[in-house]
């Protein structure tokens, strides 16, 4: 726990992972560790494979894609979830704009989380769909 954010409470509110029970929530926190990046690190580059999902616990990081800023992230915001599920490149880069701390869960522990809890597997698929209903009925420009 950093300051008042518990993890497995911030983890609740991440959409892909808000159908699970405390118990596999927990399993996800004791699964994962808190990393530290200083103020200015590339945290995730753009193009490289994804290796895992990072909860802000305290701090702000940017993401960018071609030295624009896209979004600003804070305390309890999240990227990189779809990372643990596919194998495709980071589609931005996300930098450290003051100190951060995060949690952070690799694919390769989330994936063992899911085959040894293979009950998981509902509540995360009804989110992709979810998602992907959301991306099929979204205007296109």
């Amino acid at each position: 726990m950093v300051g008042d954010l518990a993890v497995t409470d911030a983890l609740a509110n991440v959409p892909f992972f808000s159908g699970l029970n405390k118990k596999l929530l927990k399993t996800i926190e004791n699964n994962g560790k808190e990393v530290d990046f200083k103020q200015g690190v590339t945290v995730v580059k753009q193009g490289d494979l994804g290796v895992g999902f990072f909860l802000i616990l305290d701090g702000q990081v940017e993401v960018r894609k071609g030295g624009k800023v896209l979004a600003k992230l804070s305390r309890g915001q999240f990227f990189g979830e779809m990372s643990l599920v596919d194998d495709m490149p980071r589609s931005a880069d996300v930098v450290a704009v003051q100190p951060t701390r995060c949690f952070a869960l690799t694919t390769w522990s989330f994936s063992g989380i899911l085959k040894a809890n293979p009950e998981m597997a509902m509540p995360l698929l009804k989110e992709v769909v979810k998602r992907l209903r959301s991306a099929q009925s979204a205007p296109t420009s």
